[in-house]
């Protein structure tokens, strides 16, 4: 373990948050509101922390081996989250230090899972870090820390493989320096013209802004307290679909798309495979709320597009209660919290891809039991992929299951009941936000006990950064030299 290398990367991702607290201090002072001066003094202090270390280990240059990489990622991910905290704990938006971690990491991992019953009555400054959390650990903070490593003597190769979800990391360029800022130029591209269009569409400009950070992220805070409903516009309705989906897409085939011009990533494994069980959910989720809970057909489809869209891309936007519908429809709910997006994208959940990879697999058992000494190859794109990478699926399957299981017990043991813990703990680990019960997406998660809301920080830890890159660092191996 290079503990060097890990303070002075550390020490830069201070400096990092240094220059975006300036954003929300500058907008806080000339918005006239209280907090310019917590944002400056967050400013400050992380600007002087990541200075005094960078300088420190300024000689010091090396670089990443494995084991430091996904010690990074983890230290990166739980720094963030501390950082994120401090605003809101010393604006007093929120009354406990653990109230304002819960918001932070929530933040930062795109859970979207917020603790604040009304956030109309948040200064507006907060409500920009508060989106800003989402919009930067949307792509990733070791993904834009990749960019800038070269400059510091490192490799970022070791990170792009600890961050970047999915069972398959595809560079897009020689130098993952390039990868790094191809992707980004992508996000901040889609951000703006998100709030175009959403200003245009009617939304309030800061609203506009907010909301495309927190879209893109497929994070799903937002900046009224109903929510997407309480625009009641279909148009942004229909924008913030298309927009959450774009989200939930593996950035490699934007790239290749829209970048290379390469019409091949439309046939795409699992962007067919996406989009075709996306349709079926739609479909489905249409004829069970159509007449008895919508009229008309078309509004019926609205809300149907919207809701299977903001679930299964992790978002958790709501423009719709949809609590009231019937059984059948939270189950469609439900099932896709467990899937979520694509991998490679800003989405949670155990990605479109390992599923197709395990119903492949299983597809193969079947066929063995018939013809024991066939060889039949599992398939992606063409290729066959390796048995490492078929086992691994499965293990991280199992691995969801068993943290799964794990936290709904904690949370029933905590005094809730059956339906608001399963569902707050698929939320958590698929980074969703709303749930079923008490934790519907018209409610907060104000009323959780503090066991359960440090249970849940942890499940929305492990599931951003898929369960393997935090519980190694707990295994003797990878403490021993």
């Amino acid at each position: 373990m290079n503990f060097s290398a890990l303070l002075k990367l550390i020490g830069t991702l201070f400096l990092v948050y240094g220059i975006v607290f300036l954003l929300p201090a500058a907008f806080s002072f000339f918005d006239g509101d209280r907090f310019s001066g917590v944002f400056l003094a967050c400013s400050l202090g992380c600007l002087l922390l990541g200075g005094v270390l960078v300088w420190a280990l300024r000689k010091r240059k090396a670089d990443l081996d494995l084991r430091t990489g996904f010690a990074l990622v983890a230290m990166a991910w739980i720094v963030s989250g501390l950082i994120g905290a401090v605003p809101f704990y010393a604006s007093g938006t929120v009354s406990t230090v653990l109230d304002a971690i819960f918001e932070s990491i929530s933040g930062f991992t795109g859970t979207g899972a917020s603790i604040l019953p009304s956030v109309e009555g948040v200064d507006r400054g907060v409500l920009l870090w508060r989106s800003l959390t989402q919009w930067l650990g949307g792509m990733g903070i070791i993904v834009f820390f990749v960019a800038v490593l070269p400059a510091l003597g490192f490799s970022g190769v070791q990170l792009f493989k600890a961050e970047v979800a999915g069972p398959q990391k595809d560079r897009l360029t020689p130098r993952v320096k390039e990868t790094a800022q191809k992707l980004w130029l992508l996000y901040v591209a889609f951000t703006a013209l998100l709030a175009f269009l959403l200003f245009h569409a009617g939304m309030p400009w800061f609203d506009a802004i907010n909301h495309a950070f927190t879209t893109l992220a497929t994070g799903g805070y937002s900046t009224r307290n109903a929510g997407i409903a309480s625009f009641n516009s279909a148009s942004i309705d229909w924008i913030l679909s298309i927009f959450m989906l774009i989200g939930a897409i593996s950035f490699g085939l934007h790239y290749r798309f829209f970048i290379l011009r390469d019409s091949s990533a439309l046939r795409d494994t699992e962007l067919r495979w996406y989009g075709a069980i996306l349709s079926i959910s739609v479909a489905t989720l249409f004829f069970v709320i159509w007449k008895t809970q919508y009229a008309a057909a078309g509004d019926a489809l609205r809300h149907s597009v919207f809701t299977v869209a903001s679930i299964a891309t992790s978002t958790g936007f709501s423009n719709q209660d949809f609590l009231p519908w019937p059984p059948a429809a939270h189950l469609i709910v439900v099932l896709l919290m467990v899937m979520g997006g694509m991998s490679g994208s800003t989405a949670g959940g155990l990605k479109c891809i390992r599923l197709v990879a395990a119903f492949k697999q299983m597809s193969r058992q079947l066929r063995q039991v018939v013809h024991p000494k066939a060889v039949i190859p599992v398939k992606a794109n063409g290729h066959v992929i390796p048995e490492p990478i078929i086992d691994a699926i499965w293990g991280l399957i199992f691995t969801y299951f068993l943290i799964f299981s794990i936290g709904s017990v904690v949370l029933t043991l905590d005094g809730l009941d059956l339906v608001t813990a399963t569902t707050a703990t698929f939320s958590a680990l698929s980074s969703i936000g709303p749930g079923l019960g008490t934790v519907g997406p018209s409610t907060s998660y104000a009323h959780i006990p503090d066991l359960s809301k440090a249970m849940l920080c942890v499940c929305m830890l492990l599931g951003r950064l898929e369960f393997f890159t935090i519980l190694v660092l707990f295994t003797p191996t990878f403490w021993r030299r």
